[in-house]
């Protein structure tokens, strides 16, 4: 899982501006608690596969994803 983690972060660095620059469009219900899941590593690898290509299509949905990943480590780190 740390390698996609890499992955991402090194789209952001070359991508970074013009995902910024995006019109946010919000995801459904179920792509947010997808996103969640991704977050805490509950998807198999199919949905995973699924997800990212949401995430290449809608890269404004990141942000909402190193959210749900700050919010876990925030959760294991209070104060």
């Amino acid at each position: 899982m740390p390698e996609t983690f890499e992955i991402l972060a090194g789209f952001l660095e070359r991508f970074g501006a013009e995902v910024e620059g995006r019109e946010l469009e919000e995801p459904s219900e179920e792509t947010k608690t997808k996103l969640q899941q991704l977050a805490r590593g509950e998807l198999s690898e199919p949905e995973r596969v699924n997800l990212f290509g949401l995430l290449n299509q809608h890269p404004q949905w990141i942000g909402r994803l190193a959210q749900e990943v700050k919010a876990l480590r925030t959760d294991k780190n209070p104060g």
